[in-house]
């Protein structure tokens, strides 16, 4: 690990950097290092390592800092030094993360040494103020997740413009439809000439092909060194003018007018022409908006750091030639024609109230129509006005959101990040947050605080009362951004300000929420992963919201026993990108290499769900999160030994019946198959049963389930008890009486129960004695 004293300080590092992007020869360079950072197999991007490849940013900032002067596209001396200047060019951006990170590595050296015995309040008052540090945000901020897909922009772009439709068209001829053609256009373009690579994923296979050659070269490190350099060359075999077929592991047979084709060819693969474009698009208006052209003086000079604005982010096509434009990385140009229209209008004082007011409608309304999605539209309202008996209104709820006896209260703000907060500079930064989340958050507080009181009174947005059948026990806080904000999950948990008492919030963007819509598009699923998130807040960590909900997909968001806090891999966030990415593109991938089409499901277990979300009980909500919460080994035993008891009544015409305690939530269930048809019968006998049975384990919560003999469905008759336990004596005498278990399912974490071990009813009794 490298020492603190090792760490170099930024702004020697950004000198070390332009040192080596202004060799010559040094574009050919960074075009290898494109391909292998952004070229992906999708049926492998699960598995890519994103920490050994540069992100979008670390590009941008090269680029920047490169167009800055003239670009060099004269070919080096000598093809080895253009791997040199690669290998120089990572380790250097290596160089740059540890100084970015070197304000966290001496706070916590700090922290660590703090004594033992200060007092409490006063060592989490100094954590607090660890992570408020001046400089503490620009790497979460620089390194973090994209947090969005590029079709995400394309899909948005219309829908976040719409009001704004007549500007644009008049004052930038930016139509929303020719961009996204346009944008289509040049990734297919970019695509076919991509597919000219042999990619070997080598950042990935690097240990494994170094392994098979030191076999075949026996030991010879030089040889074996040699070797591996030329296995990057002929990834692009084809550039060179040779076929696939003809690769040796001697580069030095490639002649010199091959070598100039590389270059050329190279260079090639990321350059568009405007003969590419359909002559009824209107390209030159589109590339006016976006390109730049190279080698001005004075060009990007206010470039310097990480934070400053780099106008290559916002015009990301660079225009070489008369007739070429080079584009390196297309999700900055996708991102750019989604953000720039925003600080076009914003250069119009004229236009400057009626944009405020666009991007307020227009958000609202993007995640109504996504959550009306999920909760249906007679449950969820928009614009709901909140006024108290005085008729003072109180506050106002952007989306409001019912489900049985709980609440999801969202507001929506369209705040960016600035300039200067991306730069680390903690009074933009938490201004920027007050304007995005805090204001959010606090305004959802005083939301939920009168949804649970229900003494104000509501009116949606076309002024109709609304009421709530069901008294509402419990209100979701969450807040959506329309923007793309960096580092949002680590800013919502460090820099918001909450009371004790108060519940944590679920902070996401539009982006996000698009994606939870798509993966948990069932209304008790979507509730159940709101709430495992929010009550989990301090107990599970992770870069972006899709890491949480890969793991929750696969896992589910659910303590360890035996951990008291849980950072969850990058990784996870590669379960959604390997099959929300192939999805919206249309690709078809295999199934066995896709996680997430392979992970634990029990389709009995759906149809429960289902079954018991269709029931009129105004619990149920809380009966199907109990369910939820049961691992897959609990869930299958209890499908399994519900179908096995109705079997049996079937078979022998008798009444037959099973429980399945939950002692670690206080939980459980009974099944009963009736022998008869008789469902006035079956209520009676299932209510005295399921009573008796939550009494006798003094559990708080104990679900009922019965079934009628000629019926299809898994149950007929649902009942639920959660009142308190208190000793009751008719109770006492009807738990002498209770037919013996017939079947009484494993212990949550699947270990078998002996006959001596004590019964996990919470009797007290040996299992032989009781349940079993």
């Amino acid at each position: 690990m490298t020492s603190n004293t090792d760490i170099k300080k930024t702004e020697d590092v950004i000198k070390e950097i332009e040192d080596v992007i202004y060799s010559k020869g040094y574009i050919y360079s960074l075009c290898m290092i494109i391909v292998e950072s952004f070229r992906l197999r999708l049926e492998e991007i699960h598995e890519v390592n994103f920490i050994e490849r540069l992100n979008k940013n670390e590009v941008a900032l090269i680029i920047g800092l490169l167009i800055k002067r003239d670009i060099d596209f004269s070919y080096p001396n000598d093809h080895r030094e253009v791997l040199k200047l690669k290998k120089r060019t990572y380790a250097l951006m290596n160089d740059l993360h540890q100084s970015l990170m070197y304000p966290f590595f001496e706070k916590l050296k700090v922290d660590l040494e703090v004594p033992r015995n200060v007092d409490l309040l006063g060592l989490q008052a100094e954590r607090k103020l660890f992570y408020e540090n001046e400089n503490m945000f620009i790497e979460p901020i620089f390194y973090a997740n994209d947090g969005v897909y590029d079709f995400q922009y394309i899909d948005f772009l219309d829908k976040k413009y719409k009001y704004d439709k007549k500007w644009l068209l008049e004052n930038r001829s930016f139509s929303f439809e020719e961009t996204k053609l346009i944008l289509h256009n040049i990734k297919e373009v970019l695509y076919r000439k991509g597919d000219i690579v042999d990619y070997y994923s080598l950042k990935e296979k690097y240990q494994e092909i170094r392994k098979e050659l030191k076999k075949t070269f026996k030991g010879n490190m030089v040889m074996l060194n040699e070797a591996l350099s030329n296995l990057e060359f002929f990834q692009y075999i084809k550039l060179f003018g040779k076929d696939g077929g003809q690769q040796n592991n001697n580069s030095t047979s490639f002649s010199e007018l091959e070598w100039d084709k590389f270059y050329k060819n190279l260079l090639h693969l990321f350059v568009v022409k405007k003969q590419d474009f359909a002559s009824e698009l209107d390209i030159d208006s589109f590339l006016k908006n976006f390109s730049i052209k190279i080698n001005q003086k004075g060009l990007n000079k206010g470039f310097k750091t990480i934070g400053d604005f780099n106008r290559f982010t916002a015009q990301p096509i660079l225009q070489i030639s008369e007739d070429s434009f080079f584009i390196p990385i297309p999700f900055l140009l996708y991102e750019a024609c989604y953000e720039s229209p925003f600080y076009w209008m914003g250069e119009d004082a004229s236009y400057l109230n009626d944009l405020a007011k666009n991007r307020g409608n227009s958000s609202e309304e993007i995640c109504y129509d996504f959550l009306k999605s999920v909760f249906g539209e007679k449950n969820t309202f928009k614009s709901v006005r909140v006024s108290s008996k005085k008729g003072v209104d109180a506050t106002d709820i952007d989306v409001l959101c019912i489900l049985g006896n709980k609440a999801l209260c969202v507001q929506i703000k369209s705040k960016k990040l600035a300039l200067l907060s991306r730069k680390g500079s903690i009074d933009q930064l938490r201004k920027d947050f007050q304007g995005a989340v805090q204001d959010a958050y606090d305004q959802g507080v005083i939301s939920r605080n009168s949804v649970l009181s229900n003494k104000p009174k509501f009116f949606d947005e076309y002024g109709g009362q609304i009421t709530f059948a069901d008294e509402i026990d419990d209100v979701y806080i969450m807040g959506v951004t329309s923007e793309n904000y960096p580092a949002l999950t680590h800013q919502a948990h460090t820099l918001l300000h909450k009371d004790e008492n108060d519940p944590y919030p679920l902070f996401l963007t539009v982006f996000d929420l698009e994606i939870l819509v798509y993966y948990l598009n069932n209304p008790y699923k979507f509730m159940y992963y709101v709430r495992q998130r929010i009550d989990l807040m301090d107990y599970f960590k992770a870069d972006s919201e899709l890491v949480y909900l890969g793991y929750h997909l696969i896992h589910k968001l659910w303590k360890f026993p035996d951990q008291d806090h849980v950072s969850l891999d990058a990784n996870f966030g590669g379960v959604i990108d390997r099959n929300y990415y192939p999805y919206k593109l249309g690709v078809q991938t295999s199934e066995e290499s896709d996680p997430y089409q392979n992970r634990w499901i029990n389709k009995d277990f759906e149809e429960l769900i289902d079954l018991i979300g269709a029931f009129d009980d105004p619990k149920k909500t809380d009966i199907i999160f109990a369910l939820m919460d049961f691992n897959g080994d609990s869930v299958d035993s209890l499908i399994k030994y519900m179908k096995a008891t109705k079997r049996k009544t079937i078979i022998d015409h008798e009444n037959h019946n099973m429980t399945m305690p939950m002692s670690e939530t206080s939980f459980g269930i009974t099944y009963f198959s009736h022998k008869k048809d008789n469902l006035d019968e079956l209520k009676r006998i299932l209510a005295d049963f399921t009573q008796a049975k939550k009494y006798k384990s003094k559990s708080r919560k104990w679900l009922g389930l019965g079934s009628l003999k000629s019926s299809s469905k898994l149950f007929d008759v649902l009942l639920y008890y959660d009142d308190e336990w208190g000793f009751n004596t008719n109770l006492e005498d009807m738990i002498q009486f209770l037919p013996t278990n017939e079947a009484l399912v494993r212990k949550p974490d699947g270990e078998r129960i002996g006959r001596n071990d004590l019964c996990f009813c919470g009797s007290g009794k040996k299992y032989k004695k009781c349940c079993g």
